[in-house]
């Protein structure tokens, strides 16, 4: 989020707060299932709930992935941006995502299974996180955390994957971090409750999004999250993440995977630029 967007989101918020719609519960909304649940422990519940998959794993030999703030489909040709990204992609995870026509109709288009995690409801329009996957999702859960200051929460998504020819199951989480707050104790906890929903998880694992991580006290907690979980961090060859006060914002953070390929794409649709990184299986977790 560019360092503008915070100034002119605190003038609008009071003008948009009476067009949206929170409803408490965690609310998950997938094209294969739907489901309503709020688990400290994805992992222990996916054992019991996971659900039969017709779809083919992902491929371990090359997982190409990407994250993106859509920006809520405001930019100019984020379609057609989206669209590029979903030909040479094979699991996305989306932040700001609307659920509208529009993006159904392109997640279709491409074959794509998707899962939201509800932040809020805009006009009536489903709005949160969203991952984007060739293979169905074995299970998924999340919760949601509240800004402080104005009230609209920010939801995360953790979701399980089975990968061809292993027993292991990639989880892959996608945050969207809290934003305006005096201090770190909220964002901290926000961190926190992360770690507690996959903490049990002991295969590959993908943790990525929009952290709104801002300042140097913000990039405290998220390195500490990332130390907790054994995580790697990714070094770009040319880095054109988007930054606040100096600050890289969006990020991809990874284990039991082989990094290949990465690199940051500059788009003018959103006001973040997407991150693409092909991975690969250990071998030695086959």
């Amino acid at each position: 989020m560019r360092l503008s967007k915070y100034f002119i989101l605190m003038l609008l918020l009071a003008l948009l707060v009476s067009c949206v719609s929170i409803n408490n519960r965690v609310q998950l909304i997938s094209n294969a299932v739907a489901s309503s649940n709020e688990l400290q422990s994805c992992e222990l519940s996916s054992v019991k709930n996971e659900k039969k998959i017709l779809t083919q794993g992902l491929n371990p030999e090359n997982i190409a992935f990407l994250n993106w703030n859509i920006y809520k489909g405001n930019g100019e040709n984020w379609q057609q941006d989206l669209s590029g990204f979903a030909q040479s992609h094979d699991l996305m995870t989306i932040q700001e995502a609307m659920l509208d026509e529009e993006l159904t109709a392109l997640l279709e288009q491409h074959d794509f299974n998707w899962v939201m995690n509800t932040a809020f409801h805009f006009n009536g329009t489903a709005a949160g996180v969203m991952t984007v996957a060739g293979a169905d999702a074995v299970y998924s859960c999340g919760f949601k955390v509240e800004e402080p200051l104005i009230q609209i929460p920010k939801s995360t998504l953790v979701s399980y994957y089975t990968i061809e020819g292993s027993k292991k199951r990639l989880l892959v989480a996608n945050i969207h971090g809290i934003n305006f707050t005096f201090g770190v104790s909220l964002y901290r906890q926000q961190m926190e409750r992360l770690y507690d929903a996959v903490k049990s998880h002991d295969g590959p694992m993908i943790v990525a999004g929009d952290f709104n991580s801002w300042s140097d006290d913000r990039m405290i907690e998220v390195s500490e999250l990332i130390n907790k979980l054994s995580l790697s961090n990714i070094e770009y060859p040319v880095n054109n993440k988007t930054h606040v006060f100096g600050n890289a914002i969006d990020h991809v953070f990874y284990r039991q995977l082989e990094l290949v390929s990465n690199r940051v794409l500059q788009v003018s649709s959103s006001d973040h630029n997407p991150i693409s990184v092909n991975f690969r299986l250990k071998s030695e977790i086959l």
